[in-house]
């Protein structure tokens, strides 16, 4: 150990700890569920020392995971007993052009730093999760959804280019255009491919103000026709649905109890506009089919793009939150089964879930796959949980996963995942062995953020 860590300092720049307090500081993720603890710490200040650490750990057997703000929840921010890259040091916004619509930033800077810099300038990133304490290197690793994404796809597919050091420590600049097989799977991919050590990310104009429509359900095929309808016509900027249960009493049919519940779907549309009167209300809802319309709330762009509150972390809990994206042929399907299931393994009154939409025609990520279809319906269950529970409900999340799989849908890899390689199969179809090619080509020896991605054959050993 003291031999490793005086080589490291011997030949990087930023900061190399082996100290226990920074080691058990990223041993964890937000999941909570997976502990893995490194042998050193690296906060690199450049490209440089990434591409050092990296042949060093190639050279040394020794295996090499990049870390941005640990929010991963099935331990992909995490190493076992090799090096772990802290990249929060690399926080700078480099060049800032919100006239060309762009920006240039390290991968450690976080969205709330380039939002406060894009406000003022009229500008913001199209797609924008619902936590801005998360860095641009760590979400376009993992894709990055939020309530404009049917319009604008992920925040992944927002990236105009990128600096990539590989698994052989090869520092790249990749483009669509250029370098474009390893721009294309670095985006969403993990960091099995390369860490990415520098973005180049799209801006767009916004309107000074938001109207926001409330709108209840109480059919969930209204509320999917409704929502596909608006997708498809382009009327609207956000999109978003909370589901409610409502227990209704108690059925002790064949000596069991359970709960009768009835579900309410709250559907909030978004229309940015610059003045009132370019929003005609009856309109925009005329043809929609909610049974009320329970509040309608104008805000400044501003005040509308902030998170809706902080997400608790308690002592001993696990974040067990899983996102399936479904077809939206038969969304509907799955949706009632996951409901019915629901209450046999989680509190269902206080569970936080909802369903977003995608558009597939906005998503061109070979990393990202969706299903077969051109409506995409996103299911989201966030179950925070104590932790003597994770076994059972990961254990019926994983059985919602497999039927989604069977009824054509694919995961959101961001939230919880349990994957072995028919898993794998599944979720990349005839993609899958292109993957591992990829792997091979571009991390030779296999020592890129292991443990998560399970491959045909042992990338290294060929």
């Amino acid at each position: 150990m003291s031999g490793i860590l005086t080589d490291l300092k011997q030949i990087i720049a930023g900061e190399v700890s082996n100290k226990e307090s920074d080691l058990e500081a990223v041993s964890q993720d937000f999941g909570n569920i997976i502990k893995k603890k490194p042998q050193i710490v690296i906060r690199p200040q450049d490209s440089s020392d990434v591409a050092q650490a990296i042949k060093y750990a190639a050279q040394q057997g020794l295996t090499i995971s990049s870390r941005g703000a640990g929010r991963s929840l099935s331990g992909q921010s995490l190493n076992q007993g090799g090096i772990l890259l802290d990249m929060r040091n690399l926080n700078q916004i480099d060049d800032f052009r919100p006239d060309e619509l762009w920006f240039q930033a390290d991968p450690g800077v976080t969205w709330k730093q380039v939002i406060d810099t894009a406000i003022p300038n009229g500008v913001i990133p199209p797609v924008l999760t619902n936590n801005f304490e998360v860095t641009l290197g760590g979400t376009l690793c993992a894709a990055g959804l939020g309530l404009s994404s049917f319009r604008y796809g992920s925040q992944a597919d927002n990236c105009l280019a990128l600096e990539v050091v590989t698994g052989t420590g090869d520092i790249i600049w990749c483009t669509p255009e250029d370098n474009s097989e390893l721009f294309y799977h670095v985006l969403c991919g993990y960091g099995q491919f390369g860490i990415i050590t520098k973005v180049k990310n799209r801006l767009r104009k916004y309107r000074s103000y938001t109207r926001s429509y409330f709108l209840c359900y109480d059919d969930l095929d209204k509320l999917l026709d409704d929502a596909g309808g608006l997708v498809a016509q382009g009327r609207i900027d956000g999109l978003v649905s909370l589901f409610s249960p409502c227990l209704q009493g108690m059925s002790r049919k064949e000596n069991q109890m359970k709960p009768l519940i009835q579900w309410f779907y709250r559907m909030q549309i978004t229309v940015e506009f610059d003045a009132v009167n370019q929003v005609n209300d009856a309109e925009l809802l005329a043809d929609l089919n909610f049974y009320r319309h329970i509040h309608t709330e104008d805000l400044t762009f501003e005040q509308f793009i902030q998170p809706l509150g902080q997400v608790p972390h308690p002592v001993n809990t696990a974040n067990t939150w899983i996102d399936l994206l479904l077809p939206g042929s038969s969304a509907r399907e799955f949706i009632d089964i996951a409901l019915e299931r629901i209450p046999n393994f989680l509190d269902f009154r206080t569970l936080p879930i909802g369903s977003f939409c995608l558009n597939s025609r906005h998503h061109k990520l070979p990393m990202f796959p969706l299903p077969d279809d051109e409506l995409i319906i996103g299911l989201g269950m966030y179950p925070s949980i104590p932790q003597t529970q994770v076994e059972v409900v990961l254990q019926q999340l994983n059985l919602l996963t497999d039927l989604g799989f069977q009824m054509g849908g694919k995961r959101y890899m961001a939230t919880w995942a349990e994957f072995d390689l028919p898993k794998w199969r599944s979720q990349f179809g005839d993609y899958w062995l292109t993957v591992n090619e990829i792997k091979r080509k571009y991390d030779p020896r296999g020592i890129l953020n292991p443990g998560f991605f399970k491959y045909e054959h042992p990338v290294g050993a060929m």
